[in-house]
């Protein structure tokens, strides 16, 4: 679908949701300058600057916005000024006494864009006098506008509507979040990661897990309370040591391997050499596969299994590289894929998904645990210092499933209009909040 030219004065301002599409450098800014010109001074009820939300991306672009706004709201001024006289009696040339470098001396018109010239020869010449009053009016009031972050306008409306919020009066903003997720990090490691046996503890950092990873994980969760996480696997509990979690789950995957290869292994490997002839055909690479079945892979894990006396640590395991790099779906799934394309099935199912609990698992398991436990803990020392970081500001404004809550319709009788640059970064908590009880009667442009 093609999207029609964006016509700066032509674009509609009446109710409704609509989305202008534009790539970097092709003024956004500009037209979205415009549009807030066009917004507080068209029409027979224009909308007052404390009407409008303007939401974009960061701190620095809101800075930006409010700037360019500004002059543009001072150039349509400007060139009113420099139309003529109005029947104010406040003109500058009705004064003698107000020579051409006085200040009373209207200001200098600024160059005359194209947008420009159309929306004032749309406005007609009577319209001068009502005009300068609401452009005035919108400069002086321009400083309470909301022009801002989407963190911005959750910390704002939650300031004024604190009542409908169910807070107190004032916001407490968290200053030191990176200090605090740290903090958790450093006893998650301590409590939970260091009490493991060393060779389970040697996988995992072989894996990268260390505690770095684990603040970036937190990160991003503390960043966007939208994103959900993967239920925790049965007969794994946050109130419980992962230690013993860990160690009981890999006991059972283990056992579950050793039937499976035991059943499948030999066959496994007759079907990934059949699959490495049909990619072969198609002209597609078959590494580290062979075309004809070998045993030479399968008699070294054998014989490690058989000179086992227990169950192997994760660093053993993943020291095998026949189950890390060749029995394992990911190389696997990438010969299905060269040899049979869109019909691609992984062979002996099972086995391989037993190989993969063995070689993943434990570190995946150890994210999902942390991101739980973390996300869990962050909100608990919050809640008890009083505090709340920018991704509770949007879940204290999230509806949910609700269409209409006191405190979204407290929003909606505030704002006639909304314009939201960078769009595409708007996640679906941030969508809930910008639409609204009543978005159908407001007008809205999304970048």
């Amino acid at each position: 679908m093609t999207l029609p030219p964006f016509e700066p004065n032509a674009m509609p301002l009446s109710p409704g949701i609509r989305l202008l599409e534009a790539s970097a450098g092709t003024g956004k800014t500009f037209a979205l300058a415009h549009l807030v010109l066009r917004l507080v001074s068209e029409g027979a009820r224009p909308l007052a600057i404390e009407q409008l939300l303007v939401v974009t991306f960061t701190d620095a672009a809101a800075a930006e916005l409010r700037d360019r706004i500004a002059r543009r709201l001072q150039q349509a001024l400007a060139q009113l000024e420099a139309a003529g006289p109005t029947d104010t009696g406040d003109d500058p040339g009705d004064n003698p006494a107000a020579g051409p470098g006085d200040p009373a001396d209207p200001a200098p018109p600024a160059e005359l864009d194209q947008p420009l010239a159309d929306w004032l020869a749309a406005q007609g010449p009577d319209a001068s006098p009502l005009l300068r009053g609401r452009l005035l009016l919108a400069l002086e009031q321009l400083d309470r506008a909301d022009i801002t972050t989407i963190h911005g306008f959750c910390r704002r409306t939650l300031q004024r509507q604190a009542l409908e919020a169910g807070l107190g009066p004032a916001v407490a903003l968290e200053n030191g979040a990176a200090e605090r997720r740290g903090q958790i990090v450093h006893d998650y490691w301590q409590q939970q990661v260091l009490p493991l046996p060393p060779e389970h503890l040697a996988g995992l950092l072989s894996r990268g897990i260390e505690p770095e990873r684990l603040a970036n994980v937190l990160q991003s969760l503390d960043g966007d309370p939208a994103l959900e996480l993967d239920p925790l696997p049965e007969g794994i509990a946050l109130d419980a040591p992962l230690a013993e979690q860990l160690q009981a789950r890999w006991l059972d995957h283990w056992r579950r391997f050793e039937q499976l290869w035991h059943r499948d292994a030999e066959e496994l490997e007759h079907n990934l050499a059949a699959s490495a002839g049909v990619a072969k055909e198609n002209g597609n690479s078959y590494k580290p596969f062979r075309l004809k079945p070998k045993h030479d892979k399968l008699d070294a894990v054998n014989g490690w299994l058989a000179g086992l006396e227990d169950a192997p640590s994760y660093a053993e395991l993943l020291e095998r590289k026949e189950l890390r790099d060749y029995f394992h779906p990911g190389p696997v799934q990438k010969l299905e894929s060269a040899a049979h394309r869109d019909d691609a099935r992984l062979p002996q199912a099972e086995l391989l998904e037993a190989i993969a609990d063995l070689v993943d698992g434990p570190a995946e398991l150890v994210l999902l645990h942390f991101a739980h436990w973390g996300r869990a803990e962050l909100a608990r020392r919050r809640e008890h210092s009083g505090e709340m970081g920018y991704g509770q500001l949007l879940e204290q404004l999230d509806p949910g499933e609700q269409a209409d809550t006191p405190l979204l319709r407290a929003v909606a009788g505030r704002y006639r209009a909304a314009l939201i640059d960078e769009f595409q970064d708007t996640d679906p908590i941030q969508w809930r909040i910008l639409q609204g009880p009543s978005a159908a009667s407001r007008p809205a442009t999304c970048w």
